[in-house]
């Protein structure tokens, strides 16, 4: 499909293609934030998720296809391996490693006999796991990769499976279960890559009180969207919740900052998908604009976009690798998704094809989640096809740079 928009005297034209198919469904899973690419370092190759059903969540032992997509053999799908450890919304956090971003990539598993869940790195030249990360009883796994490619984020997906269904890993084992709600020895770890060791930067402990969270002893909170800065020395995340104890509503929904060596723990004034800027900058959702905020100063130090641009900021968007562009995606009707591109260099704004979704918003959901390509040309977004089955799709950008 071809489409073409106008902004100003200039003339921009969008390719949607979509490029698997059923019966089964594909999808990648994450945000495409802070440099998550689902191409490797050449282009060729898609990595990606197959599975059987798209319509409810996995239960235990329902694994899903590790694949990639290769766009020079009109996107065949080569299956590489399988996981235990997926869900709808965040599939397994594929990440290609930025040290081998042409031949490896991690994705996070399960053990079926411990429910453990861990982090393999794999080799698409070998055709095999080349390392397992893990931690003895603890489902610390990855969350998200440094874009320099030392570290990865480990977080406990026993106690995030425990919490909230729609990021859950089915059958995911949390050896904190019978000790405090937020415990000394767990929290969000950084993870040394080549030695396999990993560090605790700050504990659920620590960030109770620092949230002040009464009765922390026995409510429990878990962290999710940890996401490095492209200078990987900084770090994101969101703290939740469960919901309720004793009748009490004392559900936490905050964002917070913290540097790479565990120093300089503080609060941000968003907590649902936000994504890095430049250095020390967050892009966070304004009236109908982006802000810049400051990490360091706790001040808003800029804009993206004229107001009126983007309809709905607080839905999900991405900064374009070679900054560029920024895209966000919007709902013009509740089944229907379209793309608006804002370009750095003259502030001109366009708006892509409509791409089918679905109308619930559930623990299924196709989120907006648009991910670049590495030469900023394309986004890969998932949607729904002609026979109803869940596919991806890659949106390109032609014609004005």
């Amino acid at each position: 499909m071809m489409f073409s928009c106008e902004a100003g005297a200039d003339k921009v034209s969008f390719e949607l293609q979509q490029i698997t198919s059923g019966p089964k469904h594909h999808l990648f899973g994450y945000v495409g934030h802070a440099l998550t690419i689902p191409w490797n370092q050449s282009g060729r190759y898609i990595v990606s998720l197959r599975t059987d059903f798209s319509e409810r969540m996995p239960t235990k032992g329902e694994a899903a296809e590790i694949v990639i997509i290769d766009t020079q053999k009109n996107f065949e799908v080569l299956v590489l391996d399988r996981t235990l450890a997926w869900n709808l919304q965040q599939g397994t956090m594929l990440y290609w490693n930025p040290k081998a971003p042409d031949t490896q990539f991690f994705f996070n598993d399960l053990d079926p006999q411990t429910g453990v869940v861990f982090t393999v790195l794999y080799d698409i030249e070998k055709r095999q796991r080349i390392r397992e990360y893990r931690f003895g009883n603890e489902s610390i796994a990855n969350g998200g990769i440094a874009p320099g490619g030392e570290y990865f984020v480990g977080i406990n997906y026993g106690k995030i499976s425990r919490l909230r269904e729609i990021i859950s890993y089915a059958g995911a084992s949390d050896s904190t279960l019978r000790g405090p709600a937020n415990p000394d020895d767990d929290g969000v770890f950084k993870v040394n890559i080549a030695s396999g060791k990993k560090e605790l930067l700050v504990s659920y402990s620590k960030l109770a009180k620092f949230l002040k969270i009464d009765d922390s002893n026995y409510y429990p909170i878990y962290v999710h969207h940890t996401l490095w800065n492209r200078s990987s020395d900084r770090l994101i995340f969101i703290v939740r919740g469960a919901g309720k104890v004793n009748g009490r509503s004392k559900y936490p929904n905050v964002g917070c900052v913290i540097h790479a060596d565990g120093s300089n723990l503080g609060r941000i004034q968003y907590s649902g998908h936000p994504e890095w800027y430049e250095g020390n900058q967050l892009v966070l959702p304004g009236e109908s604009n982006f802000d810049l905020f400051d990490v360091d100063t706790k001040k808003v130090v800029g804009h993206i976009g004229e107001e009126g641009i983007f309809p709905t900021p607080g839905n999900d968007n991405a900064y374009s690798p070679d900054g560029k562009w920024y895209v966000c995606s919007h709902r013009p009707e509740k089944a229907k998704r379209h793309f608006i591109f804002f370009r750095f260099s003259d502030k001109a704004h366009f708006v892509s094809p409509i791409l089918r979704g679905r109308v619930d918003r559930g623990v299924t959901r196709i989120d907006g989640a648009p991910r670049w390509n590495r030469t900023s040309d394309a986004i890969l977004a998932g949607g729904i096809a002609e026979d109803g089955s869940r596919q991806l799709f890659i949106l390109r950008i032609l014609g004005a740079r």
